[in-house]
């Protein structure tokens, strides 16, 4: 009983170690671009969800949970990577009991739980606002319910229960977890073969089937689009330039943390494992056991680095093969450190026996300094995804200055709509989502019923688009000029831009400017509404003609004039914001121009609305035909 007692303390302190270890730093650092998307999406209401994550790259489990969590304690980085650490932090009590299961060796079940406390890559992913702290523990239960199956252990009726909850739930998690799954199903299988135990292959039968069943609904909703999204994408994968030992020479690095230490952690573990193979076989020992981690790990390896070649490779799909690798080092020590008396060491001499207790102590001391600084720093400052330096709160910088609470802003990907939500105070408008680029690409008429519909609602509308006009976005900043009126835009860090967009709300009417004209430039319509709400954007609706072709890029101002003057709103920009300049017109083509012009909340009193054009490398104002530098458009009142 005192054993026991012992055993479950050592599992406990692990614990706590392991849990310890992945706090540091855990608000401190900013938030990387998945964590981003991952805090976005997990903010949206269940169907959103799902459909969205249908069309990613990951199953919904993980998004529902902190879906549950945030809805709980709010947006907060703290939080929610604190939720990762508690996640990864139940696989260390999780691996002693399935090592119990896999060595029927409690000391190697506790060394299992000690180095998944603290293996860097487990570490690393286990304090990350993402699903890769949560997929180990998934895997694990369903390792110890199909090592107790596969051993034929009738008393567990909970086997079965942990086997199919756990892959079900694996698989729910992380679409890699399969690789580690089928290892661990191939295993218990063997096993139960080898020990001719109908009633345990039954079991796992039944398990494996159960566990199918509860992934089918999801599968067959999701799995066609992400197959035809990966095939549709693999033509132009740079990996497929490489062979499949390139990417499985990575994995093994990714999989050991070794980028910044090089060979020297591939050699101790390897030295590690290599001595506790000598020494078994010395000592007679079974070396089966080894079939399970050595599995899982060859199965993940290779299943990630064949996606690699139709996807792309990151070091976080080979979480579900970390505590393979807790396993590996656990028999190992086991195997090495004193305390399993045989005949032959009965005979050993007294240096034989010195040597046995000092080397299991000098290779873990190598394995402490080898990986001293990537357990130190490395796994804190969380740099393994991040390639250029960024800064997470551009986006609440930009739109916070200029937006009101009662606008509704809209990104074209969901993680800088995460770093927002994260800066995002009270009186800051709410956000919504137009999905125009990777890794989600929305079909056009579901994000423009989305923003159609919030226009209902809303007189201010934001866009927010990373990467500027490139790839979709172009559609979603297009369609935008061409309906709604545009106040406001400015580009920032890492070509991302920024426009504030007004609703109508009044009707339009025409102005009596038919024919104003600046040279071959014909202003041919013009509309403005009679009236407008204080705080509105005014909408300025323009037809443009040219009679000749048009040398040289003009801007359009608009100004909003009270009645002493002074101009209290403007909006200057080439045509359709910016997307129509004149050099690109056609002579007799009309062109739409739309404008904005958000006026401040404290004017009331008539407006007028004037209309120029003017060189933007001089500002010298073009005249029109009667000599004047711009024109009276119509006078509006604000209520």
């Amino acid at each position: 009983m005192k054993l026991v007692i012992h055993r479950s303390a050592l599992v406990a302190l692990a614990t706590l170690l392991g849990f310890a270890l992945r706090l540091p730093l855990l608000g401190d650092v900013p938030p990387r671009w998945d964590e981003g998307w991952s805090i976005a999406h997990a903010a949206l209401d269940l169907g959103e969800i799902l459909t969205l994550t249908a069309a990613d790259v990951h199953p919904p489990l993980y998004y529902l949970v902190l879906s549950v969590w945030q809805r709980l304690v709010g947006v907060d980085l703290f939080a929610a990577r604190y939720l990762s650490v508690l996640s990864s932090t139940t696989a260390i009590p999780l691996i002693y009991v399935a090592a119990r299961a896999w060595s029927g060796s409690a000391r190697a079940a506790v060394l299992a739980a000690w180095f998944m406390a603290w293996l860097p890559l487990g570490v690393y992913y286990g304090a990350v606002v993402r699903m890769y702290a949560l997929a180990p523990s998934f895997v694990l239960l369903a390792a110890y319910g199909a090592l107790k199956l596969g051993i034929g252990d009738r008393r567990s009726s909970r086997a079965p229960i942990a086997f199919t909850l756990g892959a079900a739930g694996a698989m729910l998690t992380l679409y890699h977890a399969v690789w580690a799954l089928a290892a661990i199903a191939i295993y218990a299988f063997g096993r139960a073969i080898v020990h001719r135990d109908r009633w345990a292959a039954r079991n796992l039968a039944f398990s494996v089937g159960a566990a199918v069943l509860l992934f089918a609904p999801w599968g067959l909703f999701a799995l066609p689009q992400f197959l035809a999204r990966a095939a549709a994408e693999s033509a132009t994968n740079i990996g497929r330039q490489f062979p499949l030992t390139y990417f499985l020479r990575q994995g093994v690095y990714d999989l050991m943390m070794s980028q910044q230490i090089g060979e020297a952690g591939l050699i101790v573990i390897g030295a590690i494992v290599a001595l506790a193979l000598i020494a078994a076989v010395t000592r007679r020992t079974s070396t089966l056991p080894l079939a399970l981690p050595a599995l899982t790990i060859t199965f993940t390896l290779t299943g990630v680095a064949f996606a690699a070649r139709q996807w792309a490779f990151n070091a976080r799909m080979l979480i579900c093969a970390a505590p393979a690798l807790a396993m590996l080092l656990a028999w190992s020590f086991d195997q090495l450190l004193p305390g399993r008396t045989t005949h032959n060491a009965q005979r050993a001499t007294r240096s034989a026996r010195y040597i046995s207790h000092l080397l299991p102590l000098l290779l873990g001391l190598a394995l402490v300094i080898v990986y001293w600084p990537t357990s130190t720093q490395f796994v804190y400052a969380k740099t393994l995804e991040v390639f250029d330096p960024y800064n997470p709160h551009t986006y609440h910088q930009h739109i916070a200055p200029h937006a009101r609470q009662g606008d509704l802003v809209f990104f074209n990907v969901l993680s800088p709509a995460g770093f927002y939500a994260l800066d995002r105070q009270a009186h800051d408008p709410r956000w919504s989502y137009a999905l125009t680029w990777d890794p989600v690409i929305e079909p056009r008429s579901r994000w423009e019923q989305r923003i159609r519909q919030a226009a209902s609602d809303h007189d201010r509308l934001w866009i927010v688009l990373y990467r500027g006009l490139a790839g979709a976005n172009g559609d979603l900043r297009g369609w935008m000029d061409s309906n709604f009126y545009p106040a406001y835009a400015a580009w920032g860090e890492e070509e991302v831009f920024y426009g504030l967009y007004g609703v109508v709300r009044e009707e339009m009417v025409i102005s009596d400017v038919a024919g104003a004209r600046w040279g071959a430039i014909v202003l041919e319509e013009a509309q403005a509404p009679r009236s407008v709400a204080a705080g509105a954007v005014v909408p300025i609706r323009l037809t443009w003609r040219a009679e000749a072709p048009i040398a040289k890029n003009y801007k359009v101002f608009v100004h909003a004039a009270r009645s002493d003057g002074l101009v209290i709103a403007q909006h200057d920009a080439q045509p359709l914001n910016d997307l129509r300049p004149m050099t690109s017109w056609t002579p007799g083509e009309p062109v739409r121009d739309n404008h904005g012009l958000a006026l401040p909340a404290d004017h009331r009193g008539p407006l007028q609305i004037n209309v120029g054009l003017y060189d933007p490398d001089t500002g010298e104002r073009l005249r029109t035909a009667n000599g004047a530098d711009a024109i009276a458009l119509a006078t509006i009142m604000v209520r």
